[in-house]
């Protein structure tokens, strides 16, 4: 029996990602230690076999992180990026130190490193602990470019991802061009991919169309366009509200969740009197299927921008939508492409502002009232990316190199 170490430094909640692959890797007879910086793990959503090691999660925040956060809001916006340099020193010097604190003595047969941040602990590991250990290296992004090219931070994580990438065996990733930018960058075989389909636990509860539109207080009979997540600025969110000051009263946008600009976003609502965008409190992760199921459309409309990490990217909503069988309306980038348009279950439109997104809604919305989007192609693109694919796909890499 093969004993693997997992690794996470993802706060809040633990990405439903890392989740389905402890419980894919525990089910196969592995034995399964997750060390984890102190987050969240829905009740239900991970296997009784897999032995966690974390702190409690109110110790998630350290003394001079809390100090820097202070600050951040106390000096002007001018200081903000050089605060933020500080953090992210900060946060370099001490990488390593939490797993080597935490991880147990004992020999692992492979580490498995959950994003960059902690790939040089898995490397430290393996040194101290388990020389013959295997290294899976599972990059949910690119990293070193969430930051501008020239950044500090980019320069940084790229050298860092440089240094380690050739120590792992094996290295996955979330999409097809993240792959290939990944081998193109640091000369490695092309990386696997694994896609981050719903694997989370779900509840076999009931969902009523009017306990979803009392959720967010909107009256019944309209075309439901769907975005739920984060609530970021930098999401294109602001454009997204401001679109449906072009849209009918019957194209309704419900946004599901919470976030840094939730306030700004619903007081940008008020503002424009738009009685056609209704907000609803975040639910659960077991429960959100269920409302994203009362939705007629999906709605993703991020904007590459100058990050590639934006540009490649393929969130975790995409994969939802897919779950629940409902058509996607989604922004031009290259992976949104490949997906959403080559398995028929929507279409992409530029999104660069609020106009661009109302033509989008507006044609979308017609494609589907003409069922353009069929249903075979839907429960086709589900069942091709159900999580029992990856999982499967995840358990013959691991074979693949011996664990």
């Amino acid at each position: 029996m093969s004993h693997i170490l997992v690794l996470s430094r993802q706060k809040g909640q633990v990405d439903r990602r890392i989740l389905a692959e402890l419980n894919t890797l525990s089910a196969s007879g592995r034995s399964v230690t997750f060390v984890s910086v102190p987050a969240l793990i829905p009740a239900g959503s991970l296997s009784e076999r897999v032995r966690v090691i974390m702190p409690p999660v109110q110790q998630a925040t350290s003394a001079l992180a809390t100090r820097l956060k202070r600050l951040a809001a106390a000096f002007p916006v001018a200081f903000e990026d050089l605060l933020k340099i500080a953090w992210h020193c900060l946060h370099l010097s001490s990488l390593p130190n939490f797993f080597l604190q935490m991880t147990p003595t004992e020999a692992f047969d492979a580490i498995h490193c959950h994003d960059l941040d902690t790939l040089p602990a898995g490397v430290l590991l393996r040194q101290r602990l388990a020389p013959h250990a295997k290294i899976i290296y599972d990059s949910h992004e690119l990293f070193p470019f969430q930051y501008k090219c020239g950044d500090k931070r980019q320069r940084d994580w790229s050298q860092i991802e440089r240094t380690h990438i050739h120590e792992a065996s094996l290295v996955v990733t979330v999409n097809t061009t993240i792959a290939q930018e990944l081998s193109r960058l640091y000369g490695i075989t092309k990386p696997e991919v694994i896609y981050n389909s719903y694997g989370a636990y779900r509840s076999s509860t009931t969902l009523t169309e009017q306990e979803f539109l009392r959720h967010f207080t909107a009256p019944a009979g309209g075309f439901r366009v769907i975005f739920p997540g984060a609530f970021i600025w930098d999401k294109n969110l602001a454009n997204l509200v401001r679109a449906f000051q072009y849209l009918p009263d019957t194209l309704q946008l419900f946004l599901l969740g919470t976030g840094p600009a939730a306030t700004k976003l619903q007081t940008l609502a008020r503002k424009l009197r738009l009685s056609n965008v209704f907000f609803g409190s975040w639910v659960p992760q077991e429960h959100l299927l269920q409302y994203l199921a009362h939705a007629h459309l999906g709605i993703i409309p991020y904007t590459g921008g100058t990050l590639l990490n934006n540009l490649y990217c393929t969130p975790n909503k995409l994969f939802e939508f897919i779950e629940v069988e409902i058509p996607v309306c989604a922004s031009d980038l290259p992976e949104l492409r490949r997906i959403v348009v080559g398995h028929g279950i929507g279409d992409v439109y530029p999104m660069e502002d609020p106009k661009a997104i109302a033509h989008a809604l507006q044609t979308c919305h017609a494609r589907c009232l003409r069922g353009e989007f069929t249903v075979e192609a839907r429960r086709a693109a589900r069942a091709l990316f159900a999580w029992d694919k990856q999982g499967e796909k995840l358990l013959t890499l691991y074979q693949r190199i011996g664990v």
